[in-house]
């Protein structure tokens, strides 16, 4: 007896399905593909994030300078309070808030307000690393040249007495160099990595540098006078060069190298 073909079953060709990647067929009252969070945003969804930024950073600034954690007697609580509030709070807001990662997903490679993975860059650090140690090299001579200038003497003892935990040996001294370069990784990504980039989405880079060097500059209050308003200026220059470079590697690894020489030459 011959089979009779039901015109209403789809033919094997019809139930291959879509390959990954392509759009979804066209159906009425609906795009060419399925809509993503992506479709809703806006010119003003991206000044309210950079407004966010700002206040969320701002807040987390003013919390740690009025935390009340002595560094000389608790210098772990103080590496422990920066760690929470210059790297895992910002990416809980960048996660968990802005709704973005710091891995550049291949489906957000057009995506305006990933902003460049909030600075989160690190496939040329050969090159900033070399630039790093250059202008590191230059300011050495300059520390030095101050450390041994009266003013340079009494800035010294305000960062030994101040600033930096009991030394007693060898391993105190290890120990503090560690976690001083920890404490500028998360300060770096603080200001350069989810300051900066997360206020250019919405205010522009002109104004985000500006920006997020008051705060730099701001943070620094109690220092003594001449790096507290060198640091306006170095926060814009950090800030000019992290934005040029998509990364905030290049802050980090001048901050931390200079830091750490200038506590090496605060003790010596």
């Amino acid at each position: 007896m011959t089979e009779i073909e039901n015109p209403t079953l789809p033919s094997s060709e019809e139930l291959v399905p879509d390959q990954p990647g392509e759009p979804l067929g066209e159906q009425p009252g609906e795009g060419i593909h399925a809509p993503t969070w992506e479709d809703d945003e806006t010119p003003a969804t991206f000044v309210l994030r950079a407004l966010a930024t700002l206040l969320c950073g701002a807040f987390l600034a003013w919390s740690q300078y009025n935390g009340g954690i002595n560094s000389v007697l608790e210098w772990t609580r103080w590496i422990q309070m920066s760690v929470v509030a210059n790297l895992i709070f910002p990416l809980g807001i960048i996660w968990f808030f802005f709704g973005q990662g710091i891995v550049h997903l291949d489906w957000l490679k057009d995506q305006r307000s990933n902003a460049w993975n909030y600075g989160w860059n690190f496939r040329a650090a050969r090159r900033h690393l070399k630039y790093s140690l250059i202008f590191t090299a230059a300011m050495l001579v300059i520390m030095v040249i101050f450390r041994l200038t009266p003013q340079g003497v009494l800035a010294a003892e305000s960062y030994k007495n101040g600033y930096l935990p009991p030394i007693l040996n060898a391993r105190d001294v290890v120990m503090l160099l560690a976690t001083l370069v920890l404490y500028m990784f998360c300060w770096e990504f603080f200001f350069r990595g989810f300051l900066l980039f997360g206020m250019a989405q919405g205010f522009g880079s002109i104004a985000a540098i500006g920006l997020q060097a008051a705060l730099f500059g701001a943070a620094h209050w109690g220092k003594p006078m001449e790096e507290f308003y060198s640091s306006f200026l170095g926060g814009a220059l950090l800030g000019y060069v992290c934005w040029k470079e998509k990364s905030f590697a290049p802050a980090f690894y001048t901050h931390a190298l200079i830091h750490v020489l200038w506590v090496i030459l605060v003790l010596l």
